[in-house]
């Protein structure tokens, strides 16, 4: 056998260095290059040939694909990261023939990478080497060059182009432990000028859009102001106004329902968006202001920033017709000091003349809350409730959610609608990792179907397996709550106030306070929570599976919870509120 000649090892013999400014300049031999150039050639581009075998020319007309093109060796200066070994390679043609020792060259220190850019910030070390496409071959050290350069060379890097400014100090010395050049580049600054540019917009655009708000909260007020001066009280006008419904919903549909079934003689106006993102209609922003100055009855049923700031007339009802039912988590001036809560000198809340509850037993935590007297908050009962008392209504109602899913109709339903956790809409979220989907699969997809009804302030959903797409089941986008609430057998809740009206169905609920007394500290209630509430509360899936399983709902609570929250069960909520807010009748 032949034995295999190794290949030559490549060394660099540096003659002449200098480093002026950003430029660095090199002149230095490279031994062993002819030999180990000779033995490429030979492996690359000329392969061994074996006499004894005859070697078929194939006929050019077969041939499918050109030949591809050779990729020529070329010299290079390459620098290594010496963390995580990132190379840049600086590549110099050869321009002799291939017994050409001499490599001799300058670089630019502010071009280094293959973006055009310096080094980026880390420790580098450079060598001599031998390149074939991206392919590094072989390398060489510097060697022992302090006798050439300075023993430390500082030199300040840049790069800048129309979105960006990079500025670096890079430090070259020898480098003992590689026996090479070492570079090491440090960060001095960089600006982001596209960004500096957004940034420049955005807040111009933000200090635009607060004039502007401000210029349209003195028109507001302007318009309100001069029709308050100008313009009498028309007492048949009643405005209905919301920034969290798109239309004739909730409370606000049970009290226009009353109105239209008596055929009251009244200019009921109506002024809708479904969020405070939302913007307004530009017919509305000239005439929600002036209606708002004429009418005798105004209703508003959740925050609404635009009507704090005005001075409402003598003879107008301002009323706060609340979302939410019975008193459970703070809110309001009941939140002052905590997290989210409102400031001593807030306008919010501060104009209503009246608000509504559904028992005197609440009275004055909505007093308190909405910086009431208390004689000002009237237990009408909620106008919305009164569909738990229309049998006729929850027939239909139960028959809709049939049609549309029909296995609540083959299996009992678990209802799940949790509060949100955070401050307010911007930051809300819910800790979905908290359920254990598998465990509550596995122990109830057989007699059950698991409904999520999330907060609609929390945008992130759960993300549902498709292994049990069949048993848990979004319903978040579904509108009223209340028609799930007919279907569902077991309400799990937390700090909601859904457990209110659930009450007035007699049916078990769970309270998967996982976070209480973070909650606590953060939120608060008006109650002892675990007094309170009229169910168990578990903290875990298992506690939560056990219950259900061993039906153990502690029912005896609920009873007496929905008749201390619910003053008035007879479904008359909505007439009471016509004849004492609206007809003005003391009773």
């Amino acid at each position: 056998m032949t034995e295999e000649t190794p290949l030559p090892t490549l060394q660099a013999k540096v003659d002449y260095l200098e480093l002026a400014g950003t430029t660095f300049r090199f002149e230095a031999r490279l031994f062993g290059l002819t030999d180990f150039l000779q033995a490429e050639q030979l492996l690359f581009e000329n392969p061994t040939t074996h006499p004894q075998e005859e070697i078929e020319q194939e006929d050019d007309y077969i041939q499918s694909e050109a030949p591809e093109e050779a990729i020529p060796l070329e010299r290079a200066i390459i620098f290594r990261n010496k963390r995580n070994k990132r190379t840049f390679i600086l590549r110099f043609p050869f321009e002799g023939d291939w017994t050409e020792e001499t490599f001799s060259g300058q670089l630019d220190l502010n071009h280094i990478t293959p973006t055009g850019r310096p080094l980026p910030m880390g420790y580098f070390d450079a060598f001599f080497a031998i390149v074939q496409g991206d392919s590094i071959l072989h390398e060489a050290p510097f060697g022992d060059t302090r006798s050439l350069i300075p023993v430390l060379y500082r030199v300040d890097t840049k790069h800048s182009n129309v979105l960006l400014k990079l500025e670096y100090e890079l430090v070259v010395q020898h480098s003992e432990y590689s026996n090479t050049l070492s570079f090491h580049s440090l960060k001095r600054g960089e600006s982001k000028r596209l960004i500096r540019l957004l940034d420049r917009y955005n807040k111009y655009k933000k200090n635009f859009r607060k004039r502007a708000f401000k210029f349209r909260r003195f028109m507001f007020k302007a318009i309100y102001n001069v029709t308050k001066w100008t313009q009498p009280i028309e007492e048949n006008k009643v405005l209905l106004a919301s920034d969290s419904r798109s239309d004739v919903s909730g409370n606000f549909a049970y009290i226009l329902d009353e109105i239209e079934r008596r055929d009251l003689n009244l200019d009921v106006k109506t002024f809708f968006k479904p969020n405070l993102q939302s913007r307004r209609d530009w017919r509305d922003k000239f005439m929600l202001p002036y209606h708002l100055a004429t009418a005798k009855t105004i209703l508003v049923d959740d925050f609404y920033p635009m009507i704090y700031p005005l001075n409402i007339r003598k003879g107008t009802d301002l009323v706060q017709v609340w979302h939410a039912v019975g008193a459970f988590k703070t809110f309001g001036y009941s939140r002052l000091g905590k997290p989210g809560g409102p400031s001593a000198n807030s306008l919010s809340h501060r104009n209503y003349t009246k608000a509504i509850v559904s028992s005197h037993n609440v009275a004055r935590h909505y007093a308190e809350g909405f910086g009431l007297r208390e004689n000002q908050v009237v237990a009408t009962g909620i106008p919305r409730t009164d569909m738990f008392f229309d049998e006729e209504y929850i027939a239909a109602a139960k028959e809709r959610i049939y049609e549309e899913y029909p296995t609540f109709k083959t299996k009992k339903v678990i209802m799940f609608a949790p509060t949100f956790r955070g401050n307010g809409a911007k930051s809300a979220y819910y800790d979905f990792d908290q359920l254990d989907l598998d465990a509550l699969y596995e122990a109830f997809h057989e007699e059950y179907v698991f409904v999520l009804k999330m907060h609609p302030f929390v945008r992130r959903r759960m993300e549902i397996p498709e292994l049990y797409a069949d048993f848990f089941i979004d319903l978040t986008d579904h509108r009223e709550i209340n028609e799930l609430l007919f279907v569902s057998d077991i309400l799990i809740t937390d700090y909601s106030s859904t457990c209110f009206e659930f009450s007035l169905l007699n049916r078990p609920m769970l309270f998967f306070a996982y976070d209480l007394d973070d909650y606590i500290s953060k939120r608060d209630f008006y109650y002892d929570f675990e007094e309170f509430v009229p169910g168990p509360i578990v903290k875990t899936s298992d506690e939560l599976i056990e219950r259900i399983k061993n039906e153990d709902f502690e029912m005896d609570n609920v009873k007496a919870f929905a008749e201390y929250f619910f003053e008035h069960q007879d479904g008359k909520s909505s007439a009471r509120f016509v004849d004492q807010i609206i007809l003005g009748e003391n009773k």
